[in-house]
């Protein structure tokens, strides 16, 4: 089984969809909304941008975005999973004010065109990626964003310090599927979560392959490292 072909990966964020979002937020005690809104404010949004939501989920991180938004803004929200998708359908009938359009599209394999975005986003989307998989995503980045566009991302992440590291991975493999057992969750889908984790470790791959497009690019580290991010500019 290959974890990361994207029919597999599809079809785990399918089935984790109905618990998915209560189970993120009560397993990271309400630190992902927080990080949302903190990576989020790296974009730098101006008035009528476009701004391209990569890997959306249930457009978790519009509430984010939606004070910097206006009618005249445009939000193109990507995902291939249309499980996660129909929740973000629920979720834009609460911006009636955000112009917001979803696609159900493999990212590594999208039909958007050159230069479309303003600002590219990506929240949680990062750790189904391997490297090599990274290396297109960063490609594609640098092709959907306009001059002196910015982009920003963030994933959890592996933190520093052995003893640290351990209890999070412990948590993230062990305990966290039993919070999606309790909420009448596939406990193996979110087990998961904490294996890709691992294999993932944190943003320096995403951000060295940003780098290697030539973008220009900064790392950022959110508590202690369990989760970090990258944001940059487009020349």
């Amino acid at each position: 089984m290959n974890i990361y072909d994207t029919n597999y990966v599809e079809q785990l964020f399918d089935e984790m969809s109905r618990t998915y979002e209560v189970v993120n937020y009560l397993s990271s005690f309400g630190f992902t909304t927080r990080w949302r809104r903190q990576f989020v404010r790296t974009t730098q949004i101006k008035p009528g941008a476009t701004v391209c939501d990569l890997m959306c989920g249930m457009g978790e991180c519009w509430s984010a975005l939606a004070p910097s938004l206006t009618l005249h803004d445009h939000v193109i929200a990507l995902d291939m999973s249309q499980g996660m998708l129909a929740g973000a359908e629920r979720r834009r009938a609460k911006f009636p004010h955000l112009n917001i359009q979803l696609f159900k599209q493999d990212i590594l394999e999208n039909t958007l065109p050159d230069a479309c975005a303003d600002n590219v986003i990506c929240g949680f989307g990062l750790k189904t990626f391997t490297d090599a998989q990274r290396e297109i995503l960063a490609a594609e980045i640098k092709r959907l964003l306009k001059p002196r566009g910015t982009f920003a991302m963030i994933e959890i992440s592996v933190p520093n310090g052995w003893l640290f590291k351990d209890l999070y991975l412990f948590y993230l493999k062990h305990l966290i599927p039993i919070i999606g057992r309790l909420l009448l969750g596939n406990p193996e889908n979110y087990r998961m979560l904490g294996v890709y984790t691992e294999q993932f470790g944190d943003c320096r791959s995403m951000m060295n392959a940003l780098a290697r497009q030539g973008l220009q690019v900064e790392y950022h580290q959110y508590f202690y490292g369990c989760a970090t991010g990258v944001s940059g500019v487009k020349p």
